[in-house]
């Protein structure tokens, strides 16, 4: 058995566990819990490859990167000093 063949019996190992974990042990408030997690998750995850695909799809020229950039330390910079610092 070579590795991949290990690495995908695990991952189905793992799979079916979870499965009958999520099916027979957890309670409905438990279940609902988990896929609030998931959902929030899978939110933040759209979220934040919204904000950087005009970045890796080269949709943003370097001038407004730089622009961009400049505009985030600016508001760093302001909030640090209305903290004191």
């Amino acid at each position: 058995m070579n590795v991949l063949e290990k690495m995908a019996l695990g991952a189905g190992l793992v799979i079916v566990g979870a499965t009958a974990v999520y099916r027979y042990v957890l309670n409905d408030e438990q279940r609902e819990a988990i896929r609030e997690v998931s959902s929030s998750i899978a939110s933040a995850t759209e979220e934040v490859s919204d904000s950087i695909s005009p970045l890796v799809s080269g949709g943003m020229t370097h001038a407004e990167e730089r622009a961009r950039i400049e505009k985030n330390r600016a508001r760093t910079r302001d909030q640090w000093e209305a903290l004191g610092y």
